[in-house]
């Protein structure tokens, strides 16, 4: 069969990688590229259909029915870190396996990092037809042409699938709310790995050129998309940079090039954020890393926020599961970030380092909790930003070992550092009236509307008493543990509800219903309501006529 009557569904079950976020509102490289392998090998765009799993779960008899007349259907699936997700929930193993048994005709292919892992592979191999090299797009479009892309030839083919694949977003139920993953690089370019991480099963490495970005940044611009993240590599300090001997050697000039060229592709960008980026290249090259942070925090937009994976303070832990910083390296890095990007705009420090801790190492002990909550103790006391903390539990792969500790210990020292430092972060990070723009709704709840930001671990925001989809513009009222609490703002006195004034500090439900019924026209005649010693500070902040 010619290939332009190949008829092609792909089956979008989100991933989630140490270095690739695809859950929405993200959607990953993989896709794109695969998308725009399938157009590049000649697939005729009328016969190509994208959908995700949260479309499939809706109607998925229908769906699956429908797929029995296709020739081919591509599941893309794969969740190597654990997470919690608000805007979709990525493909079950179960679901995976259910998709595969069900359908009959078509040829199935099963596609993403989930390939990377040996028992998974074992699990599926019996329900599907093919299961892909890790990039789909390479291995597909070679299968389709009959053809080999040589080591040398693949960047220049992810290159022209990135390009051509843009056009997917399109299809996308989030569309035009998105945020594009982009690529620098592939794989971790460490001579020896972290024990626990899956990026030391990736086979394929490459690196792309900044101009390769660019080009992607404009096609993606040009189908409608205005929000970037450089999410999907493991370290952005060493985009560009070179090995010497077991170090690396730093490469702001092409960091440089790289965010100046998003720039310029694309002069409507909305959001350009990043993810992770290496303490101990921070602690080990300060100039030079000092430069590239001054370089994010020029072209990047507010709000934005760097990985960095401490995982633990406990040194045994660190030593046993051979991961690349100490504790030392990371309060360094914490400190430089602090001085270059803690600097506010509109409010809002523009970088910050957000830290993961995970829980379920070798040679994790009940000290390693302590020594933990200890470096986090000293980070507020030290008056150090973190936009977040990321507790998380180690997810298994290949010969990984269990490691057993007390889930209830566990509990306490999330709940310990939920109350004595995550919070006081968040006051510190999001002060009550600062004004946060472009939010999205993602789930609504009595009287809150749960919503964010487009961009990198966009803080969940508690809207009071309003059913918008949008807000433009919301002011900061309340801070919990991991969220905080806001009002729709700009907004006048008379246009408060009930639950809008009492959730103002110092109002309470009294004062809000003499403020209701009082209906005052006046700074005065509210001064009189709340008597002369109402906190300045919140009338100034909060009352407006």
């Amino acid at each position: 069969m010619k290939n332009n009557k190949i008829k092609i569904t792909v089956i979008d079950g989100y991933l989630d990688e140490p270095s690739c976020l695809g859950v929405p509102p993200y959607i990953s490289p993989h896709i794109r590229y695969l998308w725009g392998a399938l157009l590049e090998a000649g697939i005729s765009p009328v016969n190509l259909n994208y959908i995700t799993i949260d479309q499939l779960r809706q109607n998925q008899n229908d769906e699956l029915e429908k797929m029995e007349a296709l020739d081919i259907v591509i599941l893309v699936a794969g969740t190597t870190v654990p997470g919690h997700y608000l805007g979709g929930q990525p493909a079950s193993a179960a679901e995976i396996k259910e998709i595969g048994e069900k359908i009959f005709y078509p040829t199935k292919v099963l596609a993403g990092p989930i390939t990377l892992i040996k028992k998974m592979r074992e699990k599926f191999e019996a329900d599907y037809d093919i299961l892909t090299a890790e990039i789909a797009a390479l291995d597909l479009y070679q299968r389709l042409q009959s053809a080999e892309i040589s080591t040398a030839e693949r960047n220049d083919y992810i290159n022209k699938f990135a390009v051509r694949g843009a056009q997917v977003v399109k299809k996308h139920p989030n569309y035009p709310h998105l945020i594009a993953e982009l690529e620098t690089f592939r794989g971790c370019p460490r001579a020896s790995h972290c024990s626990f991480c899956s990026e030391r099963l990736k086979k394929l490495t490459y690196s792309r050129q900044p101009e390769a970005v660019s080009s992607e940044v404009k096609a993606l611009a040009a189908a409608g998309l205005h929000h970037y993240r450089l999410g999907s590599q493991t370290d952005l300090l060493l985009y560009g940079a070179q090995r010497k001997s077991n170090d690396f050697k730093l490469n702001p000039a092409q960091i440089r090039e790289l965010y100046r060229g998003i720039r310029k592709a694309d002069p409507e960008l909305k959001v350009l954020h990043m993810d992770n980026m290496n303490p101990a290249e921070i602690a080990r090259n300060p100039d030079q890393a000092a430069e590239i942070i001054e370089i994010i925090t020029k072209y990047n937009t507010t709000g934005d926020t760097a990985a960095f994976g401490l995982e633990s303070a406990d040194p045994l832990v660190l030593k046993k599961n051979n991961i690349d910083s100490t504790a030392e390296e990371n309060y360094f890095a914490i400190k430089l970030m602090n001085e270059i990007g803690g600097k506010r705009k509109d409010g809002v420090p523009k970088l910050l380092p957000g830290l993961n801790f995970l829980h379920g190492l070798i040679g994790e002990r009940k000290e390693t909790l302590n020594y933990n909550y200890e470096f986090l103790k000293k980070l507020l006391q030290d008056d150090l930003m973190l936009r977040r903390i990321n507790i998380r539990q180690v997810v298994r792969l290949g010969s990984y070992p269990e490691v057993k500790y007390s889930l209830g210990e566990f509990k306490k020292y999330k709940e310990k550092i939920n109350q004595k430092i995550n919070q006081q972060m968040l006051k510190r990070v999001f002060p009550t009236g600062v004004i946060l723009k472009d939010l999205y709704s993602e789930k609504k709840k009595g009287s809150l509307n749960y919503c964010r930001q487009l961009g990198t671990y966009p803080i969940l925001t508690a809207v009071i008493d309003q059913n918008d989809d949008f807000f433009e513009q919301v002011k900061v009222i309340d801070h919990g543990y991991r969220s905080i609490t806001a009002l729709k703002w700009p907004k006048k006195v008379s246009e408060y509800s009930k639950k809008e004034l009492e959730s103002i500090p110092g109002i309470g439900s009294k004062r809000a219903s003499r403020i209701i019924f009082k209906k005052p026209e006046t700074q005065s005649e509210l001064t009189q309501l709340l008597g002369a010693n109402f906190e300045s500070k919140i009338f100034e902040q909060f009352f407006k006529f």
